[in-house]
Parts: C-alpha cells; structure tokens; sequence
C-alpha cells in the first residue's frame, strides 16, 4: 500500500482527484480493513479506480454511489482481464471495497500509469559532507618513557632560557628574588615511575550515539545485511512463487476435470432440488389444510363430548330405580290412608245410625226404610 500512495503522489492526485472529487486523502490503511462506512470506502475505490483508468485514456464510466455494488465489481474485473492484468480474484472480492483484492486492482493500475507516463524512481542522492574526520585513538598504544624523557628535556631547555631572560632584562639595582632550586630526580626512578603510571594515563574515548558517523557505518552494515538477506528471500519466494503456480494449475485442471465428469450428476441434481421445491410446496398447502381439518376436528370432538354428557345423564336417569322404589312406597302409604279411612267413614256411619235409632219417631213414614221391611 505504501508503494500504491507513492505513486499516486507522483500523479499529484491530492490535487487532481481528491480536492477535485472531495474526498479526504487516503491513508496507507485504507483499503486493508473494513472501513465504519463500507458504501463509501467502495465508492472511493470504484472512482479512484476509473480516475487512473481515465489517465490511461480507456473510456470507462466511473459508477456512482448508489448504484448496484455488484455490478460494479464485476466490470472493473472485466475491464482489468482487457487490460491483460491476471486478476484471479472474484467479483465478490472487490465488492467489499478492502482486502488484498482491492489492493492488487489499484497496484496494477497504478504501475501501469506510472510506465505510460515515462517516471522512473531513482535512487536516492546522498549530500556528500566535507568536514574532517576526528583522529582515532588507538586505546592498545602503549606510552613510552623515550617521548616523556625528550620532552622534559624540552622543557628544562626552555626554563633556562626563561631564567637567563630574566637576569639580563632591565639594569635594576634592586635585588632579585632567588628562584627556587631545582630538585634533583633519579633519571632510572623516574623511568621506573612513569613505566608504573603509564597503564593509567590511557585515554578511554566513548563512543557517542547521537554521532552521525556512527550511523551511517550502521546504515552501511544494515544495507549489506538486508541486501544478503533480499538475494535468499527473493530465491526462496520465487521458488516458493513456481511451486503456488504449478499447484494452481493442477488444482484448475482438477477442477475442470471433475466438472466435466460430473456434469450429469449436477444437472440431476439442480432437477431433484426443483422437485424437492415442489415437494415443499406441496406439504406446506397439506400442512395448512391440516391445521384447518384439525381445528374442525377439535370443534366436532367438543360437540361429541356435549351430547355423550347428555345422554349419559339420561341414561343414568332411565336405570335409576329409586323413583320406582318412591311410587312404591306412596302407593302402599295410600292404601294404608284408605283403609284407615274406610274404617273411619265406617265408625261415622255407625254413629249415625245409633244416633237415628236412639231419636223417637212420631210417625211411621219418619222411620228408616229398611226397619219397615
């Protein structure tokens, strides 16, 4: 991605194609996730994409925001296997609007815009800086007693020099201070000391990282380093590269193989899984008339629980004997009524009759018919 957003610095394109279309510049990852908005991350694809067609003056018309994604897609695969590119991703691919297909379309697009338009990429030109190096230090160099020695002498040579200017300057007769004497060392200790203090007078430099120096061996080291390791890896992926490809030709020849010998097998079964949408049809108009004929069924099987009740309690009414049992016992309650008032009518006759006979009759016609018999 970020070799796609070179390129496309190179065609100017913040000021051609984004202020011109108003869409805010792309970023190095824009088209490697899924964006918050997908519609408009595919828009900006889909028009990026037409705009370096246009620089390629192939007459493409750029398709607009709302129309149908998947049309959309699958012209821009079509019009890059015109262009000769070997796009063998799928239409559905581009349709997300990110992902190594998007990527691989504008990369291709991109390269070849770039090479119509005579740009070539140059290496980079280094200022070359003419300042003077720092002196290295040896820190094994060993001090010698002989250098030491010689400059001592050196100096006794110029002390004196320095004394005898002194006495002769000036015709003063004001006495001169005495100069302190000189004391006297042992040539043989002195070597001896300086042979002792010698380790201890080495110099430890430092080294300084924020030395532009140091950096640019370390950049050298670097760029031998990843020039050894981009020789073995270009070795390794294209080794790697020939083996993916002959795989994919074995797998598209399998493929093609076997869509071949199993031709007839997919058309008998695109046939049974029409027939298998009828079927489903057809039960899911059986099943709807079952719920119907089921509901019906529970209405007719209520009606049925009502009439067997009914006609359990008649029958239970016709083979009950009690209101037999009842009649019976009014029936030999009356009789023993009746009896009781036959006999009662019968004393009241006799009554009367008693009555009659004791009452004395004046005439004969006054007495009851049956004495006169």
């Amino acid at each position: 991605m970020d070799d796609i957003l070179d390129k496309l610095k190179v065609l100017d394109y913040h000021n051609k194609f984004c202020r011109d279309s108003g869409f805010p510049p792309i970023s190095r990852f824009f088209f490697m996730a899924p964006s918050q908005n997908p519609n408009e991350q595919f828009f900006i694809f889909t028009s990026l994409f037409s705009w370096l067609l246009h620089k390629l003056r192939i007459d493409f018309e750029a398709p607009g925001q709302f129309d149908d994604p998947n049309a959309s897609a699958a012209n821009i695969a079509n019009e890059l296997k015109k262009m000769g590119v070997p796009f063998e991703y799928g239409p559905h691919k581009l349709k997300q609007g990110y992902g190594e297909a998007v990527i691989f379309a504008l990369q291709a697009v991109v390269d070849k815009v770039i090479s119509t338009s005579g740009f070539v990429f140059q290496k980079p030109a280094h200022k070359v800086d003419d300042y003077p190096e720092e002196a290295e230090v040896d820190d094994d160099a060993e001090v010698t007693t002989d250098n030491i020695e010689e400059k001592f002498h050196y100096e006794e040579e110029e002390e004196e020099t320095y004394v005898e200017g002194v006495r002769t300057r000036g015709k003063s007769d004001t006495p001169k201070p005495a100069l302190p004497a000189r004391p006297k060392v042992d040539q043989a200790e002195w070597k001896l000391e300086v042979e002792r203090v010698a380790p201890m007078l080495r110099v430890q430099i430092s080294n300084d990282n924020k030395d532009w120096r140091i950096h640019v061996e370390q950049m050298g080291i670097n760029h031998s380093t990843i020039e050894t390791s981009l020789s073995e890896s270009k070795h390794q992926l294209g080794r790697l590269h020939t083996e993916i490809e002959k795989t994919l030709e074995k797998i598209s020849s399998r493929e093609k193989y076997i869509n071949t010998q199993f031709e007839s097998q997919i058309d008998e079964q695109r046939v049974l899984q029409d027939q298998i949408s009828e079927l489903r049809q057809k039960y899911n108009v059986a099943n709807s008339n079952v719920g119907e004929l089921s509901v019906e069924l529970a209405r007719i099987s209520e009606e049925l629980d009502a009439v067997k009740t009914r006609m359990d309690e008649i029958g239970n009414g016709m083979t009950d004997s009690q209101p037999l049992v009842n009649i019976k016992k009014g029936m030999s309650k009356l009789k023993v009524d009746i009896k009781q008032m036959d006999l009662r009518i019968g004393v009241v006759e006799h009554t009367l009759l008693q009555s009659k006979l004791k009452t004395p009759y004046t005439s004969p016609s006054q007495a009851p018919h049956h004495f006169l018999v």
